[in-house]
């Protein structure tokens, strides 16, 4: 159960919207423009030498970090911790980072395979 800012009861419906929101902001264009002002040559290059299973592996990483709450390792699955995740104030400046640098990823990442796809 998830409670807090984002009205939302399921913690990856609040990564997918809410967190998005509130770490980059509503305006899509100065989200993507802030969002560009750090993606430096070096951090492209080291993007785009991945696979799709390197990204999947990396989210599971995401999603296994402590300050996510997002799951506990048990064994071989990754189950919610029980209880309340409660999104707040602060667990958004922990995780917005993480948010932006995804967004980051993702975009660069496309890119990459558009430009390949198109030939380019």
């Amino acid at each position: 159960m998830v409670t807090g800012i984002c009205g939302i009861t399921n913690l990856h419906s609040a990564w997918d919207t809410c967190l998005v929101l509130r770490a980059v902001g509503e305006d899509v264009n100065e989200a993507a423009t802030e969002l560009m002002k750090t993606i430096t040559p070096a951090r492209i290059e080291g993007w785009n030498h991945s696979e799709p299973k390197d990204w999947a592996n990396e989210s599971f990483a995401i999603a296994e970090q402590a300050q996510t709450k997002y799951c506990i390792r048990q064994g071989a699955s990754c189950d919610q911790p029980a209880g309340k995740v409660t999104i707040d104030a602060a667990y958004v400046v922990t995780n917005a980072p993480i948010i932006r640098e995804q967004l980051q990823k993702a975009g660069v990442r496309l890119a990459h395979m558009l430009d390949a796809a198109l030939g380019k």
